[in-house]
């Protein structure tokens, strides 16, 4: 598992992401305010051609409001990408102190593609919208990885009404090294939903294996579906069991898990955009900031079990 000490973080949180959140809220404020300003001079030019009819000097300082606010506009639609990056990289910073996490880079304009999602199994194929939000590689032990924010909507087959099938990130990892047989764990209240891709991957052999698992707290919370052959209760550790029963417990976050030869898929739902700072409320970044903190921690930490012990 990846070491995670509370104290490290606080320390790291005061001396990085408090002055870089401070920037922020400054540049915010400033946009803002200009905004307010640009608006009230479009309403005073208004009021001016009501009362004193001067059209000519109306149009003029309507106009430049209106380009004002239009570049503003488009300020404010950078801040919230740009805060998203700005705090991504802060924390990429924070993960690259772990021996086992290398190599990380993060490009905000891609993400995963379609393929890949697919290719996890973990859920049904009729997708009608797919987007992304950024896209983090690096390695963690031997095994190279690709992570992004995913936005993934399917059309309901009741009212043909487009429904959020996922939201919120997805890892597919490389081992270097293939791992006999193929295995598919999914959060049981989710198992409903997915059940096409569960009647899927039955149809390619794998069978049911909740009662191949030892822990019965586990067998509860996750739907564990293998191949014959495959020895479950070698998949994953007891150790990142416990921990993604605590994960889930405590977040109540949909997890899923799975692996083919030497790929490796981990999911794990969130809010979309969880660090990018809202313009008109109050952005709670703690919060927002130990939620990415522990999403990323368990995506790393089942990756580094899983190359640890195969």
């Amino acid at each position: 598992m990846i070491a995670f000490s509370i104290a490290q973080f606080q320390l790291f949180y005061k001396d990085e992401i408090e002055p870089a959140l401070g920037d922020l809220n400054r540049r915010r404020f400033y946009l803002l305010r200009l905004m307010g300003f640009l608006c009230l001079g479009l309403l005073l030019g208004m009021l001016m051609n009501m009362i004193f009819n001067v059209f000519v000097l109306t149009i003029l300082i309507i106009g430049a409001c209106f380009y004002g606010l239009f570049h503003v506009s488009y300020a404010l639609l950078n801040f919230k990408a740009g805060c998203n990056y700005s705090l991504t990289s802060l924390l990429m910073n924070y993960f690259s102190q772990a021996p086992d996490i290398i190599d990380l880079s993060y490009r905000g304009n891609e993400w995963i593609e379609k393929k890949r999602y697919l290719e996890s199994g973990f859920f049904p194929e009729n997708i009608a919208d797919y987007k992304g939000f950024g896209l983090m590689t690096g390695k963690v032990g031997e095994v190279s990885f690709d992570l992004s924010e995913l936005s993934v909507r399917n059309t309901s087959k009741i009212d043909d009404h487009l429904r959020t099938q996922f939201q919120g990130f997805f890892l597919h990892g490389k081992l270097p090294f293939k791992v006999p047989g193929a295995a598919i764990i999914w959060s049981r209240k989710e198992k409903q939903s997915v059940y096409s891709a569960i009647r899927k991957f039955t149809w390619l052999g794998a069978e049911n294996k909740d009662a191949e698992q030892n822990n019965e707290v586990f067998k509860t919370l996750f739907a564990t579906y293998a191949s014959p052959h495959t020895l479950v209760r070698s998949i994953l550790s007891e150790d990142t069991q416990q921990m993604m029963i605590r994960f889930y417990q405590k977040t109540g976050r949909a997890l899923y898990f799975s692996y083919v030869e030497n790929d490796i898929y981990v999911a794990v739902s969130a809010p979309q955009n969880l660090l990018s700072m809202p313009l008109f409320k109050k952005f709670r970044p703690e919060k927002s900031i130990l939620s990415f903190l522990e999403i990323h921690l368990i995506l790393f930490s089942i990756l580094h079990d899983f190359d640890f012990h195969h």
